[in-house]
């Protein structure tokens, strides 16, 4: 987040720079933490009624409201009132403006009190109880700056409620990273090239795809192989005009799909086939070969291309369009 986190935490695990790694990442940047800090006494009036209304939440719900009762089963009210102490505390210096390495620690072990890493072995807040917690800030901090600020200063309005937005992400990841050890920060931060409007190009390819809405269509024939070479119940991969395909014969039948898995582009094509079923070797998606149309949604698709055996020849056409992207480049052959 520029300069005002440096170095890190060495007791919590690079705190400070984990915190730095994630709000250069979604984009907070000292002017958020000044439009937070020119919000303060905004939301620092607000304070008591986020509290209130957030315990008030927990305690009718039944399964958080197990965490503040004593054995009698009634409310502990000197437990409560001091989750609230903690509550208020954190969300005070939150409303600073001040975000240094020394804050991104505070976060991380209010994110390891919810866990068994905590000063109480015993105490486990699930992680979806946290995750609400910060979804219920994240709108409470939205009511408030547009009530107090809509008329009296619809700008700082803006900025303040982009910010807020932004650093609860934040707060959010360093909060969840205590419930598992895949929260890691990588060593390389944001910098890399980005050709933007080749990107913008294929977000709107996509769109118009899923809608069928296809500027031109051409297609081109490509000849592949011997029907021969792919037997009845057998596949070929082969790289056919820039893609990686594969070639089915399938129950007397041809079909051709694109070995790229949806979920995280896995090598489709070389999963098993049972009955009409391919699974995708790497997570396990599931599609129907003969229409590519993901088991789950059918409304998803994996791009299918149309085959013809002429005269011995296994020939596949795949359409040529203006919107067609360069996302085999990436892809497994």
């Amino acid at each position: 987040m520029g300069k005002q986190v440096q170095g890190a935490g060495e007791a919590t695990n690079n705190a400070g720079d984990y915190f730095r790694h994630m709000a250069q990442f979604v984009g907070f940047t000292e002017q958020d933490a000044a439009a937070i800090k020119e919000s303060q006494l905004v939301i620092e009036k607000h304070i008591p009624d986020f509290v209130s209304q957030f315990y008030d939440h927990l305690l009718r719900y039944p399964p958080t409201r197990k965490y503040f009762l004593k054995k009698s089963g009634k409310v502990d009210d000197r437990y409560l009132e001091l989750r609230m102490t903690h509550l208020t505390t954190f969300w005070r210096r939150t409303a600073s403006g001040e975000y240094d390495s020394d804050y991104a620690n505070y976060v991380d072990k209010v994110g390891q009190a919810h866990t068994s890493q905590g000063a109480d072995p015993d105490i486990y807040i699930a992680e979806r109880y946290v995750i609400g917690q910060v979804g219920f800030m994240q709108h409470a901090v939205s009511e408030v700056l547009h009530q107090e600020l809509r008329e009296a200063d619809p700008e700082l309005e803006a900025r303040a409620s982009k910010a807020w937005n932004l650093l609860l992400m934040v707060i959010l990841e360093m909060l969840s990273r205590s419930y598992s050890d895949e929260h890691e920060a990588e060593e390389g931060m944001l910098g890399g090239e980005v050709d933007r409007d080749k990107v913008h190009q294929m977000a709107v390819d996509t769109y118009e795809r899923g809608l069928e809405m296809y500027r031109s269509i051409e297609y081109k024939e490509y000849d592949v192989a011997d029907a021969t070479d792919i037997p009845e119940g057998e596949r070929k991969l082969m790289r056919i005009g820039g893609r990686s395909i594969g070639v089915f014969h399938h129950n007397g039948k041809w079909y051709a799909v694109r070995n790229y898995c949806l979920h995280r582009s896995g090598p489709v094509a070389t999963g098993s086939l049972e009955g009409d079923v391919l699974t995708c070797p790497w997570h396990g998606y599931q599609y129907d070969v003969k229409t590519g149309e993901f088991l789950l949604d059918p409304a998803v698709k994996l791009e299918t291309y149309a085959v013809e055996v002429r005269e011995g020849k296994v020939h596949v056409k795949l359409p040529t369009v203006v919107m067609d992207s360069d996302l085999a480049e990436a892809e497994a052959e």
